[in-house]
């Protein structure tokens, strides 16, 4: 950052976290509802930053300068959070920093630094997930986990278990990850992934059994929840597709989307 002038009285600094909430409201007809942003600051925390053995005032080099400092967030903060195909609400956190002059008749100068907030790497305990579910001309689908937590950018596995007793056509099984969004009692949804399971078209198979693995996109945001009224989550959807009316098989499973962040060495200045 380039700073042109001599004198600085202080530096005030502010680390700040807003919602922006995407809200209906309902015009005086009563029957055309608009949407409006609707800002909420959920955190708001001073930060200090002053060059090493200064008291008051202090003189400023012309040039670049720097200055370390450090603050800590509370656990319970929500992730920065902006997802383009939803837009009900995105949250966001930025430094306001604002440089104090001495002199009466010099302006201050503020500038803005956006920064991105991510949850702590820590890794769930593992959660082992079976579910199935028979079709009415008796074809059965069981989904297993052995754990429903995977870290964006990496893969989720499971095993698919098909039992076919008549020998129906499985015309295939599709399956789609998707995303769910809550805000203020108002949802939205996004498809992140959407395919066909390999090795499984057009089969008779009295038995199929296969394991498969799907990567998770690495710019998948993570499962949260905050103040009950904010949730990002996820249900990955199986289908089987069989021949015939009303034969087909659904089942949901609920998955963790985690992303890991690398240890930092607290020894280090933060800057």
């Amino acid at each position: 950052m380039i700073i042109s002038f001599e004198l600085l009285e202080r530096i005030d600094s502010e680390l700040i976290g807003e919602v922006v909430a995407l809200v209906r409201v309902e015009t005086e007809s009563d029957e055309v509802k608009e949407e409006e942003e609707v800002k909420e600051i959920i955190f708001n925390q001073k930060i200090l930053v002053h060059p090493h053995h200064t008291n008051g005032s202090f003189p400023v080099r012309r040039g670049k300068q720097r200055w370390p400092f450090r603050f800590q967030l509370t656990e319970d903060l929500p992730p920065s959070f902006k997802q383009k195909k939803i837009d009900i609400v995105k949250i966001h956190y930025y430094i306001r920093f604002s440089f104090i002059r001495p002199e009466w008749h010099r302006f201050n100068i503020h500038k803005t630094c956006p920064i991105v907030v991510k949850q702590p790497g820590r890794l769930l305990s593992s959660t082992r997930l079976k579910t199935e579910k028979t079709s009415r001309n008796g074809v059965r689908l069981r989904v297993t986990f052995e754990k429903n937590v995977v870290i964006a950018g990496n893969n989720v596995s499971f095993n698919v278990d098909l039992i076919n007793p008549k020998g129906a056509l499985i015309r295939h099984v599709s399956l789609v990850l998707t995303e769910y969004v809550e805000c203020n009692s108002r949802e939205k949804t996004f498809n992140i992934i959407k395919q066909d399971l390999d090795h499984i078209k057009s089969l008779k198979h009295k038995s199929i059994n296969r394991n498969f693995r799907i990567p998770i996109p690495s710019t998948t945001p993570v499962t949260f929840e905050f103040d009950n009224s904010i949730t990002n989550h996820y249900k990955l959807h199986f289908e089987v597709h069989l021949r015939g009316i009303f034969t087909n098989i659904k089942l949901e499973v609920p998955i963790i989307v985690m992303g890991l962040i690398p240890e930092t060495n607290d020894n280090e200045d933060d800057q």
